[in-house]
């Protein structure tokens, strides 16, 4: 029963009902679907780099393509799992056995962190390399299509909050951005990259915000348009997914880019004697 129902001779409702597991389900679906996002947006990068005819905008995608591939390596692969994690608590202890396929589905996708570089390559690639290259010219272009998408998602009343949220994280990772190359210069790689996998966390975190937006801004011109009771709730749940990710997930990069900014040093001083 509902928390509030206190009669004990009421039927119980399904578990989708309870608030707490529709939170579980509610990260699957952001989990799930941004990475699917991510990962035919990526495909679509490289389809535009095939047929691209002008030289500097094949070259400015191949850039970007270099710069967000360790991001689709690594993002769906860190947050897969977790969205199984949550599938076989949604299920509690069916979750748990083989009779039920969550749990294969866990030990599948655990998988994925090792053999996509590890995470924690991916994240040096970006931050010793990627980010860089070429005068960081792949990152100006993701910024001016992500601001693109901001102003856009601005012209629907609905989506300003998480417009004007986006614009923000774009500051902020431009800022620790900016910093973390400071300190690359100031003192070093070995000091720069200790935090690179929290660097990768916030980078991801910012593009997979943008395509959640993207994908909410879609589904928000479509919905008028949408015939029947299915194809409304399919725009709904995406709007109320974008809602999700930035009111739940989103806000964790301040806290990343904190641990970024002060370079935060306790892991990597640990004296390997303490462990």
């Amino acid at each position: 029963r509902h928390p509030g129902n206190k009669d004990p001779q009421s039927k119980p409702v399904n578990i989708i009902e309870h608030a707490d597991v529709k939170r579980m389900l509610l990260a699957q679906k952001a989990y799930s679907e941004g990475a699917l996002a991510l990962c035919l947006y990526a495909a679509r990068v490289q389809d535009a780099i095939d047929v691209a005819a002008d030289v500097e905008e094949k070259a400015s995608l191949n850039e970007l393509l270099d710069l967000i591939t360790p991001i689709v390596k690594s993002w769906p692969s860190e947050y897969g799992p977790k969205a199984n994690y949550e599938a076989i608590q949604v299920l509690g202890g069916a979750g748990y056995i083989r009779e039920y396929p969550v749990e294969q589905c866990y030990r599948d996708n655990r998988l994925n962190p090792i053999h996509e570089g590890t995470h924690g390559i991916q994240a040096l690639d970006l931050l010793g390399r990627k980010v860089w290259q070429n005068q960081s010219r792949g990152l100006s272009y993701l910024n001016r299509l992500i601001g693109a998408t901001i102003e856009e998602a601005k012209t629907y009343a609905e989506l300003v909050e998480y417009a004007d949220d986006l614009a923000k994280v774009q500051a902020l990772l431009a800022d620790t951005t900016r910093r973390l190359g400071g300190q690359l210069q100031q003192h070093g790689p070995d000091v720069a990259l200790a935090n690179a996998s929290v660097y990768l966390s916030l980078f991801g975190h910012a593009v997979v915000a943008w395509i959640w937006l993207w994908q909410a801004l879609a589904a928000t011109r479509r919905l008028p348009l949408a015939q029947g009771d299915d194809a409304q709730a399919f725009c709904h749940g995406k709007i109320l997914a974008c809602r999700y990710f930035f009111r739940w997930e989103l806000p964790q990069v301040w806290h990343w880019s904190k641990l970024l900014t002060e370079a935060e040093s306790t892991p990597r001083t640990m004296p390997i004697a303490a462990f």
